[in-house]
């Protein structure tokens, strides 16, 4: 009992020490007791030695450095070969693609032999995935001309077995897929880890979900659970196949594809839901679960950072397979929320379209933004369904659709600068008294139109836009030259970035999808037609014009707006 309680006391201490203090430690201590020890325990202990090292013998070598001197000797030979084409008129661009991107898919396949069929080396195939990603992503943004090379070749991925039977089979276009081949590697070393790993390599699996998920993003996490896509995922680019000539060591193994059922609940080992794999056994089938706890577990600790309604939906996509229904999840995630709801705009956001939570509304609605309002119409409309709440949703109905029609009246005002001169005013009036039919109102209206839009300004000379863009200020008289100069159109990315959301909402505000949304919320609520009428009325007299449908329409034809403006035309 004694030796027993010290050998466990010592694997403790030996798990505790980096690596180069147990190599000391082997060395220093350990290997010198085989010299006093009997012959026999000598003898048995080499030849476990012995046994490992033959198993380990034929184990790919994961040269990490090496590999980083491989592909930054390729991409250096893209680069040479671009500039040479430029005289040459001819390019190897194509055929030193395909050499790195095969370069890096043999490498994939060494690096799932390691994990899967040996056991061992997690840490440093985990490091080669990581690297692997960045070297595609080096590659893809390679400045060797466009990337339609890239984006567009055919890949075919065969994962084999030592012996050389396929195991897996991917097919796609575009290198950038090569993600979900790893997120699929990876989802092998994790259960392998968490079925035959130590303490330590198991305490290290939240350690490395961190690292997928700040080299991929969140969603890779999800993504991971399946093998690299979800079921659900819709790309014409990309196929994958089970093409399985089982060992005769595998045959407790069954058939599954990774996932293209609905099942949900994974209690049954023969379930066809794309948590599986048909590769793996059965006892690496049963520790799926946990590697799944993990993963929800690493995206409620994200939740509770940086919240967001897909996120949310992915926890509960995931809980789902638990049998954790979306009540459940949102009684576990409420308290969390509530807490940090009122930290940032997007938090509140998020809470709204998860709960609405009348005391947040009253509390904390002046963190909305005039992009949030669907999620705050749909928490207004939700809020009505209950009596004792009705009244406050009509007040804020009716509150944010004056403070639209603030919106689109300033909107006009800087469109048609004069409209609030007496003089305009009051031929406006004399206007609308005239029938539609009446002699000399057509001409009338011409002339008030064109006494009331402001003048446009000269097209954005050249050298202004080169000083924008460069960041110098603008030369002598042309500080006028880019008032009406739409920055957006001057940027060169995906203008659908949800990182310019706020650049958006101050150059093209959405202003008649905000409207459109809170009268369909209006006409929602009972009662709300009362609201709708009352502000109907405060619209009329602060633009009297809108009751005149020629006047509009002269208007809008009249009117041409600055890039930067939305259509108020709408």
């Amino acid at each position: 009992m004694a030796s027993s309680s010290a050998s466990a006391k010592f694997l403790q201490l030996y798990e505790s020490l980096p690596a180069d203090a147990q190599h000391a430690l082997i060395e220093s201590s350990l290997a010198p007791l085989l010299d006093v020890v009997s012959k026999d325990k000598s003898n048995r202990t080499l030849a476990s030695a012995a046994r490992m090292h033959k198993k380990y013998a034929a184990m790919p070598s994961l040269n990490l450095k090496a590999k980083k001197l491989e592909i930054a000797s390729l991409l250096d030979e893209l680069a040479r070969d671009h500039k040479r084409s430029y005289v040459k008129e001819k390019s190897r661009k194509e055929e030193l693609l395909a050499e790195v991107i095969e370069s890096v898919i043999d490498w994939l396949n060494d690096i799932w032999r390691v994990v899967y069929e040996y056991g061992t080396n997690f840490s440093m195939a985990h490091a080669c995935l990581l690297y692997a990603a960045q070297a595609v992503e080096q590659i893809g943004n390679a400045r060797v001309g466009c990337k339609c090379s890239f984006m567009n070749m055919y890949i075919s991925v065969k994962i084999r077995r030592s012996s050389g039977k396929v195991v897996k089979s991917f097919h796609f276009t575009g290198a950038h897929n090569l993600e979900r081949v790893m997120l699929w590697i990876w989802r092998d070393l994790f259960v392998v880890m968490l079925a035959d790993g130590t303490k330590r390599q198991k305490l290290a699996i939240p350690d490395m979900l961190d690292d997928i998920r700040a080299e991929f993003g969140w969603n890779a996490l999800e993504r991971l659970l399946y093998g690299g896509q979800k079921p659900d995922d819709d790309d014409d680019d990309f196929d994958f196949d089970d093409d399985i000539d089982y060992d005769d060591d595998y045959s407790e193994d069954y058939t599954d594809t990774d996932g293209n059922s609905d099942c949900t609940a994974c209690s049954d080992a023969q379930c066809l839901c794309g948590f599986h794999a048909s590769h793996w056994s059965s006892k690496f089938n049963n520790v799926r679960t946990s590697l799944r706890d993990l993963v929800r577990t690493s995206l409620i600790s994200l939740f509770a950072t940086i919240p967001s309604p897909i996120l949310f939906a992915s926890i509960g996509d995931i809980s789902e397979a638990d049998g954790t229904d979306e009540d459940d999840l949102c009684e576990e995630l409420l308290p969390t929320l509530m807490r940090i709801a009122t930290y940032s705009p997007e938090n509140f956001v998020t809470a709204l379209h998860i709960y609405s939570i009348n005391s947040l509304l009253a509390s904390h609605s002046h963190l909305l933004r005039p992009r949030d309002a669907p999620a705050h119409q749909l928490a207004t409309i939700i809020l009505a369904t209950q009596p004792s709440y009705q009244l406050n949703a009509l007040r804020i109905v009716e509150k944010e659709l004056l403070d639209t029609v603030h919106a689109i009246r300033a909107a006009v005002r800087n469109a048609f600068c004069h409209i609030d001169v007496q003089a305009n005013q009051t031929e406006l009036t004399e206007i609308m008294a005239l029938r539609l039919e009446a002699l000399g109102r057509r001409g009338r209206i011409d002339r008030w139109v064109g006494a009331v839009v402001s003048p446009t300004s000269d097209t954005a000379h050249p050298m202004a836009l080169a000083a924008l863009m460069i960041g110098l200020p603008l030369p002598p008289g042309m500080e006028g030259a880019m008032d009406d100069a739409d920055p957006l159109g001057y940027i060169d990315m995906d203008i659908q970035d949800p990182d310019l959301d706020d650049l958006r909402e101050e150059f093209r505000p959405n202003l008649k999808a905000r409207l459109d949304g809170w009268i369909e919320a209006g006409r929602t609520i009972k009662g709300g037609m009362s609201v709708l009428l009352k502000v109907y009325a405060v619209i009329v007299e602060m633009m009297p014009f809108l009751g005149a449908p020629d006047i509009v329409d002269e208007m809008t034809g009249r009117w041409v707006p600055p890039r930067s403006s939305f259509r108020s035309t709408d």
